[in-house]
């Protein structure tokens, strides 16, 4: 297994295509934080590992860009939007009513992120009892 590339990472979003905002030496330094979240054994997230640490990448390039526009202000963009004006410049945020710790919230605040949640989850069970 190998890490996830820039082009793996262009392919499944091309949103992030624009090589001017988004430089190849900019998305790989996010690929490589990965590492930082996710761990370094890559066999724990049996064949997911490239396709969670490619969510997890785009999930930390738009909390960086959110970050970015709204002045290094971060928490401008917790939680998913629920409803947007214009004139008056409104924005209202869902409340995500199922128990997530604190950590989880953070990944909350991006769709990319709930994806990296999901295939988390997937991987990783909770404590078991037996009993």
């Amino acid at each position: 297994m190998m890490a996830a590339s820039v082009v793996d990472f262009r392919t499944r979003f091309p949103e992030f295509s624009d090589d001017t905002e988004f430089t190849d030496d900019r998305v790989q330094l996010f690929i490589d934080d990965t590492v930082l979240y996710m761990g370094t054994d890559e066999n724990r997230w049996g064949d997911k590992y490239n396709t969670a640490q490619i969510y997890l990448t785009a999930h930390l390039l738009s909390v960086a860009m959110s970050s970015e526009a709204s002045g290094g202000n971060a928490s401008a963009s917790a939680g998913v939007i629920s409803s947007k004006s214009a004139g008056g410049v409104s924005v209202t945020r869902q409340i995500v009513n199922k128990v997530r710790s604190e950590e989880d919230d953070f990944y909350m605040s991006t769709v990319y992120g709930q994806q990296f949640l999901i295939l988390r989850d997937r991987c990783f069970v909770g404590v078991l009892v037996a009993c």
